[in-house]
């Protein structure tokens, strides 16, 4: 042992003391004799392994210092200091293992271990002066307690472990203490994990901070708060956890007031308030899975902020949602309810549960209510409020299936109503329809919001029949570029013919009769090969082709046709009178997909593929109005058949398509004029048409059962200019826009531009 300012070694007094445990803050000489060696006013002792093991006691001002040595019970009190770097401490049988009172410590990698308390971090009882004590990376291992923190003391602690080892043993025992602990803390014990409790002279203010840190109760809570303490504060923080066997993250009883606020952590458990008890609970970036178990007489008020969840049980508590949210997990009932920017989920979203009914006293602000309801029984989420003010969106699930007897649900009944509520999204698909929120005065003469169902169409049966529906739009805009591929066959005298044509079309169609109503955009290529046979009029050739079509239909519904085609074509010219006969056959194979999005935001998908045949035939005369003027009149029919299909989206729902027949006549007439400007002849032309489509009338697509008409039959006109260059004998451009009208489709925009290359 080294005596700083001291010559030589000093005898040491020795002196007999024992701690009784009915003053913790103290300590008083007793009859018990153990030698201890004591460290007074002025001294700074540093222990070394040369040193004998013994107890130390600290006094006056004195320091303490202690390295990689193994001492007994350490006692520092009155002003004293101790620095501990790598001492182990093995308390006295029956004792503590160090006691700071009125002092201050510091230790680092220490273990601790005692039969009652491992640490005690105190003050004497008639001071108003406390301890100060700091460990990191140390074990503090108590049969009764790892640490006792007494009124205006602070302990922290770093990446350190308090346990209390016994049956019926407390990690930390705070009474009025201020305990920090950070960095990977562990404090455990047997009957709570940490227990607060007053002061016995009623001072402190009883505050725990954990920092990434762990509570852990291994029989009991978590945290247990008792003995009428008012104002205890708890801060979790930075993915701390409490763990409980019992479940119980935090029981306050005996008259007690808590405030936990958790902070980026997610807690699992149970909150227990009893015995006349309030328990007052804020959320900041965090979440609890458990529930608030309130007695009758004590009160819970739970602050959810900054994206926070809650899942369980209030039971009678008051709640306030700030832009965070709630999910029930069974019937419940909350006092007051405050939203701002909140949802309340009645059950986890998506999964399948029974009904569940939340009564409310008073309802206030604005959010978002997500209620699921059986379409097939009737039953459904049911929020009952005795007052309500503000604003909310119910959010209902929707389904791919159809009710089996369609009726109103009841989803809100409030006795006195100064709220609005609506349906988020505007709608609730069902099937095949649509549900309407609607209000209506009860029997007791409060209000009620139900969902009530109507004739619309819901956007996945849309989006299956426009994806039957519009196989006739894609396979006629893609015979376009063939048709003006056989108006250059007639005015060109060369034998062979290698060309190649882009073309994008656009189609809107209104809802019509059937509801359905949508935008198409259909882009693509068609290339091909043809040969004049000897000096016959006759011409064959054969095409090959693909387009892709996106469907834009409402709300955010989409489908897409991707087609791949080929065929064959032919062409008859009898260039002295003018008179030809076009015609073509073509095969489409289809391949078909939705993306649904439904009225609850979610998506549905499906997909199938089908195959389709067409022909055209045309014939007219070219007549030459001389000076380069020259006009064609034209009759053209084309007839379509594609194959019916069954198949369903991922939402449940079926669909059923007849197969589609198609009868399309035109009549028109193009007029132009072939320019010569030298090595450059171009030929731009304008023509009309009218058009009439007899597609029949059994076109139908059957979404769960329901018949929807898909036909586009009915009347109207086509118009559109072009322009043909030929740059050489044997390379020659052209480009085409037109525009259309029918009855429920217009074109507004086609547009072709080719490449021809004849020898």
């Amino acid at each position: 042992m080294s005596l700083d300012n001291l010559a030589s070694n000093k005898p040491v007094t020795v002196t007999t003391f024992k701690v009784l445990a009915l003053l913790p803050a103290f300590f008083l000489v007793s009859t018990s004799a153990m030698a201890a060696i004591e460290v007074g006013a002025g001294e700074n002792v540093t222990i070394d392994p040369t040193d004998p093991i013994s107890d130390y006691v600290v006094k006056d001002g004195g320091i303490l210092n202690a390295g990689a040595v193994t001492t007994q019970s350490l006692t520092i009190q009155t002003g004293s200091t101790l620095n501990i770097d790598g001492a182990t401490v093995n308390g006295n049988p029956g004792f503590y293992g160090i006691q700071v009172s009125d002092s201050q410590a510091t230790i680092r990698r220490a273990t601790v271990t005692a039969d009652t308390r491992a640490l005690w971090v105190a003050r004497p009882p008639s001071s108003t002066q406390g301890s100060t004590v700091e460990a990191t990376d140390s074990r503090f291992l108590g049969g009764e307690t790892g640490a006792l923190v007494t009124g205006l003391s602070t302990l922290t602690l770093t990446n350190s472990e308090l346990r209390g080892t016994n049956a019926g043993s407390i990690g930390l025992d705070s009474r009025g203490g201020d305990v920090r602990a950070l960095a990977g803390t562990l404090i455990s014990g047997d009957s709570a994990g940490v227990r607060m409790t007053n002061d016995a002279n009623g001072l402190g203010t009883n505050t725990l901070l954990l920092d990434n840190s762990t509570v852990e109760g291994r029989s009991g809570p978590a945290i247990l708060v008792e003995g009428g303490v008012l104002g205890a504060t708890i801060q979790v923080q930075n993915n701390s956890v409490l763990r409980a066997a019992d479940g119980t993250l935090l029981k306050v009883q005996g008259a007690s007031s808590a405030a936990m606020n958790v902070v980026g952590s997610a807690l699992e458990g149970n909150v227990q308030v009893l015995q006349n008890s309030t328990v007052d609970l804020s959320f900041h970036g965090g979440s609890m899975v458990g529930d608030i178990l309130r007695e009758s007489g004590s009160t819970a008020n739970v602050t959810l902020n900054n994206g926070s969840s809650f899942t369980g049980r209030l039971n009678n508590s008051n709640l306030t949602l700030n832009q965070s949210s709630l999910t029930m997990v069974d019937n419940d009932r909350i006092d007051n309810l405050s939203m701002n920017d909140g949802i309340v989920n009645f059950g986890t979203p998506g999964a399948v549960r029974a009904n569940r009914q939340l009564e409310v006293g008073t309802l206030n602000g604005n959010g978002i209510i997500a209620m699921q309801g059986n379409f097939q029984t009737g039953a459904s989420d049911l929020l009952k409020a005795d007052t309500a003010t503000g604003s909310y969106e119910l959010a209902v699930n929707a389904s791919g299936k159809d009710a089996t007897s369609p009726q109103p649900l009841t989803l809100v009944q409030i006795a006195n109503n100064h709220a609005a509520f609506s349906l988020l999204g505007g709608r609730v698909d069902v099937g095949t329809f649509e549900y309407d929120l609607e209000e209506r005065t009860n029997a007791t003469g409060g209000t009620e919001y139900y969902l009530n169902p109507t004739t619309r169409l819901t956007s996945g049966a849309q989006s299956v029949a426009a994806l039957f529906q519009t196989a006739l739009t894609v396979s006629y805009g893609e015979l376009k570029s063939l048709e003006n591929r056989m108006s250059e066959l007639q005015a060109d005298d060369k034998r062979h013919g290698l060309w190649v044509r882009s073309y994008g079309n656009k189609w809107n169609v209104d809802d019509g009769s059937s509801g359905v109503g949508y935008r198409q955009q259909q882009q693509g290529f068609t290339m091909g090969a043809d040969t004049r046979l000897g000096d016959s009029p006759w011409t064959v050739g054969m095409l090959a082709g693909y387009s892709k079509s996106d469907l834009d239909l409402n709300g955010g519904t989409s489908a897409e046709v991707n087609s791949y085609y080929f065929g064959p074509y032919f062409g008859w010219l009898n260039r002295d009178t003018g008179y030809y006969v076009d015609g073509a056959l073509k095969f489409n194979h289809f391949r078909n997909e939705s993306k649904v999005r439904m009225s609850d935001g979610k998506r549905a998908e499906g997909d199938y593929s089908n195959s389709a045949v067409s022909a055209i035939v045309e014939g007219g005369r070219n007549i030459d109005l001389g000076d380069g003027w020259f006009a064609k009149p034209s009759a053209q029919v084309s007839a379509a058949v594609i194959q019916g299909k069954n198949y369903h989206l991922d939402n449940d729902m079926e669909a059923e398509g007849d197969r589609t027949h198609s009868l399309r006549t035109k009549l028109g007439v193009m007029a132009g004029r072939s320019i010569d400007l030298g090595n450059t002849q171009v030929r731009p032309y304008g023509r009309v048409a009218v058009v009439h489509e007899f597609a029949s009338n059994d076109n139908n697509v059957r979404v769960n059962g329901n018949t929807i008409n898909t036909n586009l039959s009915g009347s109207g006109f086509e118009a559109g200019v072009g322009l043909t260059a030929s740059l050489s004998e044997t390379l020659r451009l052209d480009v085409g826009i037109d525009y259309a009208k029918g009855k429920n489709v217009e074109q507004p925009v086609a547009v072709t531009f080719g490449v021809n290359y004849q020898f």
